[in-house]
């Protein structure tokens, strides 16, 4: 948990996160000047090799609807701990809910995490971080055909839980501000502070 201190702290940090900000915005001047996407932000899952999907994107949900957001909520009924709230509403605002969807719908990555990955065992569902775990060490998981941000979105959160070693480096160059702006605030939440 270290890290998780320390990450706590420089998240807090005004000069890390404008220097953070500063960084990913000129990455993404960068790409935009060279006429490339920087990332493929894929609704779809391609079945292309992993680090293949460049060129396969189409048009994103529009984030704004809420509906992640709100199942997102549905699944943290009677959840109390502080880093699975942190991990699931950052699932649920990231690309409208695009994982917890997945989780929800489809069967190859519950085929591919050993279990079903929204737990409905109790009284309310709620996503199975275990589970979610063993999807992200499984040689061969579905994920691996996602696009690199959406295959960094969900090691983020499952990192929130402890599901998942995080190397930082990749979230600085692949997050876009609303997206760093977002797992800032899942760190705070998942500290105990709100906002």
């Amino acid at each position: 948990m270290d890290w998780m201190d320390t990450m706590r702290e420089l998240a807090e940090d005004p000069l890390v996160r404008t220097a953070g900000e500063r960084v990913l915005r000129g990455v993404v001047r960068r790409v935009w000047r060279s006429g490339r996407p920087a990332a493929a932000h894929s609704e779809a899952i391609p079945a292309l090799p992993a680090g293949t999907a460049e060129g396969t994107e189409t048009p994103m949900i529009d984030a704004m609807d809420g509906k992640g957001e709100q199942l997102a909520e549905e699944l943290l009924q009677d959840v109390g701990n502080e880093c699975m709230q942190a991990a699931t509403r950052f699932l649920g605002a990231h690309r409208g809910g695009y994982w917890l969807r997945r989780f929800k719908e489809d069967q190859e990555l519950a085929v591919a995490a050993g279990g079903p990955l929204i737990d409905r065992d109790g009284r309310h569902p709620s996503v199975d971080w275990s589970a979610v775990g063993r999807l992200l060490t499984r040689t061969g998981s579905p994920v691996t055909r996602s696009s690199r941000s959406e295959a960094l979105a969900l090691e983020f959160a499952a990192s929130l839980v402890g599901e998942c070693p995080v190397q930082l480096q990749p979230f600085v160059q692949v997050f876009d501000d609303a997206e760093f702006t977002a797992a800032l605030r899942a760190l705070r939440s998942a500290r105990g502070n709100e906002g």
